[in-house]
Parts: C-alpha cells; sequence; structure tokens
C-alpha cells in the first residue's frame, strides 16, 4: 500500500510539474490530433522522402519535456521512472549547384529526476540514469530532381498515408525500419546510406538503402543492429526498401522488405481504402499482411511466422472517429519489430507486437473537440484484448491474456498564441491486466497481475 501511494504522489507530482510549464510556455496550437512525436529529428528535407526539398539553410530546435513512469506487474518491483529535459538542435546547408548539401542534428537530455533503481524508461540513459548528448544524425545528401542518396547517420520516416483521414498518425514509422519516436525524447537513427524518390506525379514513391548501426533512443552510441536492439549474436547490417503507390485519392497500395543479417527477414504488404461520404466524412478499411523468418546464422532461433491485421475508421460527424483493429499471428513466433514501431496497427501504449497465437482486438475512438469550439483539444481512448497468446510454436507454454486501457490527451495551441505557437502538451494513461496461465521457468501458473503507465511531455519546434 505505501508502494502504491508513493506512485500516485509522483504521478500526481508530474501532472504538476507538466502543468506548471505549461503555463510558463503559454503553450498551444489548433492541432487536434492525437499524434506521435515530429519527425523532424533531422529536418524533414533530409527524411525518407525528399516532397519537403528547400534550397535554402535551415536552422532551429526541438525543445521536449518528458515523464514517463511504469510499474512492474502488481508493484513487484521498482518503477521504470524519469523525467528529462532536452531535445536537439539541427541545422542543413543550402544546396550547392542544387544538388549537394548538408546538415545534422545534436540531441541531449538534462536529466530532472532519475532515482536509481528505475532505469529502462529510455529517457535517461541506463544504467546509470543520467542525461546524455550525441551527434544523433550527420549527413550529405545529393538530390536530382525528386530523387535523393542520404549517407552518413540518418532518422528515416517513411510512412504515407490517403489525404484527408484522421488518424494518419497510427501507423507511425510505415515500415520496418524508423525513428520509433513515442517517448517524446530523442528517436532512433542509424548509421548508412538510403535512396528515396518520388515518380508518376508523385502516385508513387519508393525508398531503399543499407544501415550498419544505430543508435538506441537513450544511448550515445552507434553499435551493431543486434546489441543496439537488444537481441543476441552479431549483425553486420540490414538491407531495405520499399514502394508506395496512391492508385487514386480513395486507394493505396504498399509494401517492402527488410534484411537484417544473421536476425530475421522482415516483409508486409498493405491496402488501404476510402470511401468518402462528403469532405470531411468517410469509411476507411485497410487490411495487411506481414512476414517474418530468422537468416543467416539464426540468432534468434529458427523460426517463421506470419500476421494479418484489418483496421476499420469512421467518421460520421466531425467530433466522433471510432476504429477498430483485429489481428491474427499465427505460431510459429511472435511478431519483431526492433528497429521501428513497424507497420502495424496492432499497438497500444504498453502492448505492442503480437505474441505467437494471438488473436488481437483493439478498439477505440478519437474525440475531436477542436470541432466543438475547444481548439487544438483531442482525446483518444482504446481497449484491447490479446489471447491465444504462447511461446514460439508451443501451444503447451501458454502466456496470459492481456488486456489493456489506454488513453491520450492532447492540447497543441495556434498562431493567436503568438511565440508560443506550436507548442504541443501531451498526457497519457494506460493499465494492463494479465490473467490466466502462463508458461514460465518449467511450469505452469495462473497469474492475476496489473500494471499502469502514466507519461506526461511537451514539445516546441521552433525555426530561425
Amino acid at each position: 500500500m505505501t508502494h502504491t501511494r508513493s506512485l500516485g504522489r509522483r504521478a500526481a507530482r508530474a501532472m504538476v510539474v507538466g502543468a506548471a510549464l505549461s503555463t510558463v510556455l503559454i503553450c498551444g496550437r489548433a492541432f487536434a490530433q492525437a499524434a506521435p512525436e515530429s519527425t523532424d529529428y533531422q529536418d524533414p528535407a533530409s527524411g525518407g522522402f525528399v516532397d519537403s526539398l528547400a534550397k535554402g539553410a535551415k536552422f532551429g530546435t526541438m525543445l521536449r519535456f518528458s515523464n514517463f513512469m511504469r510499474s512492474k506487474p502488481n508493484d513487484s518491483g521498482p518503477t521504470a521512472e524519469a523525467t528529462g529535459l532536452g531535445g536537439w538542435v539541427f541545422g542543413e546547408t543550402g544546396e550547392w549547384l542544387d544538388m549537394l548539401s548538408f546538415g545534422g542534428a545534436l540531441a541531449y537530455v538534462a536529466k530532472l529526476h532519475g532515482p536509481d533503481g528505475h532505469g529502462g524508461n529510455f529517457i535517461l540513459k541506463d544504467p546509470d540514469q543520467e542525461g546524455y548528448a550525441t551527434l544523433g544524425v550527420a549527413f550529405a545528401r545529393l538530390r536530382f530532381e525528386d530523387h535523393a542518396l542520404t549517407a552518413g547517420r540518418i532518422s528515416p520516416q517513411y510512412a504515407w498515408n490517403l489525404d484527408g483521414i484522421y488518424r494518419f498518425y497510427n501507423r507511425f514509422d510505415g515500415a520496418f525500419i524508423g525513428r520509433r519516436d513515442v517517448r517524446a525524447m530523442i528517436p532512433l537513427s542509424y548509421q548508412g546510406a538510403s535512396v528515396a524518390g518520388k515518380v508518376a506525379g508523385d502516385t508513387v514513391r519508393y525508398y531503399g538503402g543499407w544501415v550498419s548501426k544505430m543508435k538506441q533512443v537513450n544511448d550515445t552510441h552507434f553499435k551493431q543492429l543486434a546489441e543496439a536492439a537488444f537481441l543476441p549474436g552479431d549483425s553486420d547490417g540490414m538491407w531495405y526498401g520499399g514502394a508506395q503507390w496512391k492508385i487514386n485519392k480513395d486507394l493505396m497500395l504498399q509494401g517492402g522488405y527488410n534484411r537484417a543479417d544473421n536476425l530475421l527477414d522482415m516483409g508486409w504488404v498493405d491496402f488501404d481504402m476510402v470511401h468518402r461520404f462528403d469532405k470531411d466524412s468517410y469509411v476507411r478499411l485497410d487490411v495487411q499482411y506481414l512476414y517474418e523468418k530468422a537468416n543467416g546464422s539464426k540468432n534468434l532461433g529458427d523460426f517463421s511466422m506470419n500476421n494479418k491485421a484489418a483496421y476499420l475508421e469512421a467518421r460520421w460527424v466531425p467530433w466522433f472517429i471510432p476504429y477498430g483493429a483485429f489481428g491474427w499471428n499465427s505460431h510459429g513466433d511472435e511478431l519483431r519489430s526492433p528497429f521501428s514501431l513497424g507497420p502495424t496497427y496492432l499497438v497500444q501504449r504498453i502492448g505492442e507486437n503480437a505474441k505467437a497465437g494471438e488473436q488481437t482486438v483493439i478498439l477505440g475512438s478519437t474525440f475531436d473537440f477542436s470541432t466543438l469550439g475547444a481548439r487544438g483539444l483531442a482525446f483518444d481512448v482504446s481497449y484491447g484484448w490479446r489471447t491465444d497468446r504462447h511461446l514460439k510454436n508451443n501451444k503447451a507454454q501458454p502466456l496470459a491474456d492481456w488486456n489493456e486501457l489506454a488513453t491520450d490527451l492532447i492540447y497543441t495551441l495556434g498562431k493567436e498564441f503568438g511565440w508560443a505557437n506550436g507548442i504541443r502538451m501531451r498526457a497519457r494513461w494506460a493499465r494492463v491486466w494479465e490473467s490466466g496461465d502462463q508458461f514460465s521457468g518449467g511450469t505452469i501458473t495462473n497469474i492475476d497481475q496489473q500494471h499502469t503507465d502514466i507519461r506526461f511531455d511537451l514539445q516546441w519546434r521552433v525555426t530561425f
């Protein structure tokens, strides 16, 4: 009971600190999307695509504040918790001969709160719970019209969506390589090279590349891919490629393939379609198929698996956007996405990728209060059921059912706030209930446990 009360006090303290910062900064903007972090770890022009290329030099900063606390099941151990203040300073040269440019981003996090023994929060550096600074991005880019080659330290973002849909952000990375920017501090970045471009009047986009090393979100060093992703063995790098085709304004086909040496191959295909009733009302259906298998020395063991999923979203009235995600995972192994959030829809605050055999149902809704006069305010709530789970290729080694309630409250203010335009506040709360038979340590026991996730973050992008 004492430990539970201390968790409550810490959560309350985090909210008070966040509210105080918000007041000091006079935050906000009319941006009523329950979206993830900004995609600007490297300047947008140096991301996966070249649609926002600009010839002039740029300089700016992303400022972030983040508080995170996640309890152990039934408070069986110390929480993972920390509070940090940081972000990154970015810059990019203009183009020499309308072709060659250079850019980079210096990322940093200052420790505000981080008790010993409460690591694993991905805000402060493990295991000492300290702040850090690192050159997360440093690249050279060679561009020819709508095609570009970027090399160095990169942080790619390949998501592309149909226009006019509300929940464009719920498949944030859009590929099996990406930023995994979910805790409001520093995204993943890689050492390597990528090519990207657009053809056919920007109805088709392509991307591809090779990366040799990765920097984890709270690390200062680029490490070989397996070590950086907390996986066993060594990996000499990863090749990847993908394409996206907007068949028309209501139909989109996309997919990609990644080969991480000695770890796994990851492939996927996705078909997204929208039926529009008028400009702002629609119903949307997305179906996808994902496949993974071991390769090389098979550091993850010998396996192959597939995942089939469907996503539904509707907007009949402006303020109410209900949605549902449904997934069926094969028995071969869990779905892995060590180098991004992945293209899957089956992600909540705590529960991410599906376990072997898992059947997943997530139902929820976003409420866009900006359409009711509360500009910049949105709330999202979802409930997920994850059942029939077990360890790789073995139904006799079950995993407990997983139920999760997840919420997001976001407020971002607009131009009427002057110099504070674009500052965004977000409060997140989630709770998980695990129950049923669980295989562990060679035995099966019946468990009944819960744990909680509380987050508050604030960000503000400023350009000069």
